[in-house]
């Protein structure tokens, strides 16, 4: 029974922070659109300069915090990947690990690369010789 509620809580503690993060980042996209609106709103506009003039450092700095706060978002969904690998990765099967890992490789081996079983078969056979 203790193993049930550590599993449930070790899942809730992955959950709750990506959820979270994503929110986040939902939130900043669309905060991110209406910036550009008003940006392009004020370059639009005659009183350009008058508003350059009495709000120019909020003009500029705002586009700047937005990036700010993606990259601390990026930064921790970064680790919360990271810290979440093990935990998911132990609750896959060895043959939905192999699908996930050729659908991520880096090197594009993808479909072409060889099945776990000939994997393991290929490292048998190098320890014989």
């Amino acid at each position: 029974m203790q193993s049930i509620k550590k599993d449930a809580s070790s899942q809730a503690a992955c959950a709750v922070p990506t959820e979270g993060v994503s929110a986040a980042r939902l939130e900043l996209h669309r905060l991110q659109h209406l910036v550009n609106r008003a940006l392009e709103l004020v370059q639009a506009s005659e009183q350009r300069e008058q508003f350059h003039r009495m709000a120019g450092d909020i003009i500029v700095a705002i586009p700047k915090r937005l990036e700010q706060a993606q990259t601390h978002l990026d930064r921790t969904s970064y680790a919360l990947s990271k810290l979440g690998e093990d935990f998911l990765a132990s609750r896959l099967s060895i043959s939905d690990k192999t699908i996930v890992e050729e659908a991520v490789d880096p090197a594009g081996n993808g479909p072409m690369r060889a099945t776990l079983s000939e994997r393991v078969a290929a490292r048998w056979l190098a320890k014989q010789d």
